[in-house]
């Protein structure tokens, strides 16, 4: 028996010891994620590298603040703007500024960080919360004879007042959501929506070598181990003989799109939606899988695919035949000092042949010094931004003066001749090219721009010219995008059988703009339609699916939409800190039933912007649809006296006191005025008019909202009823006939003129 017992025992010690040992290998075995090192741990491989980066605009994106790296007066100088003085001075080695606080106080800050060298320098400010904030007057640190050497205000029509979002203490100006991820090196922003706080961290306070190459350990511990983004070497490119454009020797695309989606997660206008630091993703994974770039959108990009707002390199770029031959970035710019490879003309001519584009019977300007013989004045013009910043569009595309025009877009020719005409500049191009380039200045109606202009504008071409867009493959991803998305707004069988199509268009970007087409389907004809986008592999597409399937779901469906709700949500949340995110998490909410969820979002975005109308207005909208009708009105008549003259608020008051029984015209009128291009507005002020017995006025308020958009169609539908109604039946017939025309493909606008 104890012979028994001891064999036992010592059985269980050789299997425990067995255990132990398989644990041991397995863990040993486990590989921990790559962790961040520092740049500094790059050098002695990279020197070349490490010291061409050093001085960078990367190496400079934000320094603590010292004698070496502010560049500001701060010797007790003072800046006034519009009746705020901003007093800077240094104590004992440190920097400070006296402004105006968010309470419109003047307080003194001490400045924490450097932002940015050239052509100006920003400052930003720490506060107890762990926000960091930038103020709005900068630093021209371009030389005192290019107008430098000074302090100016970034926004100066619209610096903010105290308590606004662009106020320098306002939600646009906070570092931490605004500029951090792409300013320092493997950062995380740990942003605590309850305290409305933030701890946030960071490998190397500036962008450093692991915010392109990422975490870099196991490559610093063994160089044999590759580093988590590597580069592909460059193809050469060749200019053979007799040809004039380069080709490359071997494909460059695959090594192309690795290289622009590791910059593009900085270097474009983007939603993120993992919460991954920049170029720190898994093996495999895409630029869409984690971030969701803006389409041409108005406001953002002119018709013509031109940069307008601050849109960055991205989005142009993409849109350029460089793009689609395969050039990449560090084809033209030196990927660690960022400088351009060659001075002038010659970084053109590494792919163009001089002899063929770097002369005036090309360019046609005479003499090398001349503006307008500088390739990229012509295909890259420039658009200045935050003052003095001057940014080249980068879809090197061809000037053509007269398409601008009828685009309603800038050309790079009246950049130059101010004082002429894009007609006088396109008649100059056929008259040099003797007639032989005429077509570079003719607004062809199949142009991109065109299409995308028509869409906007509600041309009468317009959803035929979206969709041929649309289904032109040839055409760049984005610009086809974006004329899906404005498909959206011409809802008929034409446009949803060109989307339906572009479902399946191997392009992700594409399938976006399908989704985003398709959101004019009932319901079950949208789940129908899109429920299959939930599982495809790319995530922005998914989230975009999602979306817009959020209040489709039935009990059957309802567990394959539960993971995919989750995954949005969750990207939604990676950007807790903004107010549109919070927006868009509230709507979410609200589309599944979640309404104490929803008005929960609501509250955080109004903490985070208390003065926005947007916000104010969809939270009494939330209550309106659970019913509680009084305290909707009750908050739109607060909102109302917190952001005084806002079309939205009033617009939505005037509609609240219709439903309430309450006089309504006065704030429907009132911003139907203060919004005279939102058709919308004026409709349904007409339509009030109306019901009130003021036809006339009514009829007056519509057609006067047609002059400016002459095909919309709510607007035509009144007034062929008002007019019908009161026996006007010459005037609805006419209008009648308008509707029809513009709308060839709508049965009921036949039926109704048929009807007269």
């Amino acid at each position: 028996m104890p012979m028994h017992s001891n064999t036992w025992s010592y059985s269980v010690v050789i299997a425990t010891i067995q255990l132990l040992i398989i644990s041991c290998v397995l863990v040993g075995n486990t590989k921990a994620d790559p962790q961040y090192v520092g740049g500094a741990a790059c050098k002695n491989c990279h020197a070349d590298e490490y010291q061409q980066w050093q001085g960078s605009h990367h190496d400079w994106a934000m320094r603590e603040a010292s004698s070496d790296t502010v560049l500001g007066d701060f010797d007790n100088t003072r800046f006034s703007h519009q009746g705020i003085t901003t007093h800077f001075t240094t104590v004992n080695g440190e920097y400070f500024a006296q402004t105006q606080n968010k309470h419109g106080k003047q307080q003194t800050f001490k400045i924490a960080y450097t932002f940015g060298f050239e052509p100006l320098q920003q400052y930003l400010i720490g506060f107890p919360d762990g926000r960091y904030q930038a103020l709005t007057v900068a630093w021209d640190s371009r030389p005192e004879e290019q107008g430098g050497q000074r302090w100016y205000q970034l926004m100066p029509n619209d610096m903010g007042q105290p308590g606004e979002s662009l106020h320098w203490t306002g939600v646009y100006y906070n570092w931490n959501t605004q500029c951090a991820e792409c300013h320092s090196t493997g950062l995380e922003k740990n942003y605590h929506s309850q305290t409305n706080s933030y701890s946030t961290t960071w490998s190397e306070v500036n962008v450093s070598c692991e915010s392109c190459h990422g975490p870099g350990s196991d490559h610093s511990v063994d160089p044999s181990q590759p580093l988590p983004v590597e580069y592909s070497a460059q193809m050469q490119w060749v200019i053979a003989e007799g040809a004039t454009i380069a080709n490359s020797i071997g494909d460059p695309h695959q090594g192309a799109q690795k290289e622009i989606n590791s910059c593009a997660g900085c270097h474009s206008r983007r939603a993120k939606i993992s919460d991954d630091p920049v170029n720190n993703h898994s093996a495999g994974d895409t630029y869409l899988d984690h971030y969701q770039p803006q389409l041409l959108r108005q406001g953002l990009y002119h018709a013509d695919g031109q940069i307008q707002d601050e849109v960055y390199v991205y989005g142009s770029f993409v849109q350029s035949k460089m793009y689609q031959r395969g050039v990449r970035c560090s084809n033209c710019h030196e990927p660690h000092s960022l400088k351009l490879k060659a001075d002038g003309n010659q970084v053109c001519a590494s792919c163009h042949a001089p002899q063929a584009y770097d002369n005036p019977s090309h360019h046609f300007h005479n003499g090398p010094d001349n503006p307008g013989a500088q390739c990229v004045n012509c295909h890259m013009p420039e658009t200045t931004y935050m003052g003095i910043d001057n940014r080249r569009d980068h879809s090197m595309r061809i000037p053509r003066p007269l398409l601008a025009e009828k685009v309603g877009a800038p050309n790079a020719c009246n950049v130059c001749h101010a004082d002429q005409t894009p007609s006088w500049a396109g008649s100059a191009i056929a008259q040099w090219a003797n007639n032989i380039e005429t077509k570079i200045s003719s607004p062809s109606k199949h142009h991109n721009g065109v299409a995308i202009a028509a869409g906007r504008e509600g041309w009468q071409s317009a959803n035929q010219q979206l969709i041929a867009l649309a289904n032109d493959a040839s055409s760049n991803p984005m610009a086809r995008a974006t004329a899906l998305t404005l498909l959206n707004t011409y809802p008929n069988r034409d446009s949803y059988q060109a989307a339906q199509r572009r479902l399946s268009d191997p392009n992700p970007l594409v399938r976006i703009g399908a989704i985003e087409a398709l959101e004019f389907l009932a319901p079950d004809q949208r789940w129908n339609d899109l429920s299959p986008l939930l599982d495809d592999k790319v995530k922005a597409v998914r989230l975009a699916a999602t979306a817009r399937l959020l209040g489709t779901q039935q009990a059957s469906k309802k567990a394959r939409l539960q993971a995919n709700i989750a995954e949005y949500i969750a990207s939604l949340q990676i950007n807790a800190d903004r107010p549109n995110s919070q927006l868009q998490l509230a709507s979410a909410y609200t589309s599944l039933g979640r309404y104490q969820q929803a008005d929960q979002a609501y509250q955080q975005a109004l903490m985070l912007e208390p003065l926005n109308a947007v916000a104010i207005n969809n939270r009494a909208d939330s209550f309106r649809a659970q019913g509680l009708h009084q305290r909707a009105l009750e908050l739109l008549v607060a909102g109302n006296k917190t952001v005084p003259d806002n079309p939205l608020l009033l617009h939505s008051l005037g509609l609240a006191q219709v439903r309430s029984g309450q006089p309504a015209l006065d704030s429907l009128r009132q911003a139907a005025n203060l919004a005279p291009d939102n058709n919308r507005y004026s409709y349904i002020y007409a339509i009030a008019l109306n019901g009130d017995g003021k036809t006339k006025q009514a009829i007056e308020v519509l057609e006067r909202a047609l002059d400016t958009s002459p095909i919309d169609r709510d607007l035509l539908i009144a007034l062929v009823t008002i007019n019908r109604d009161h026996g006007n039946l010459g005037q609805a017939r006419l209008f009648a006939r308008r509707l029809a025309d513009a709308f060839p493909q709508d049965s009921a606008a036949k039926r109704l003129l048929n009807s007269l």
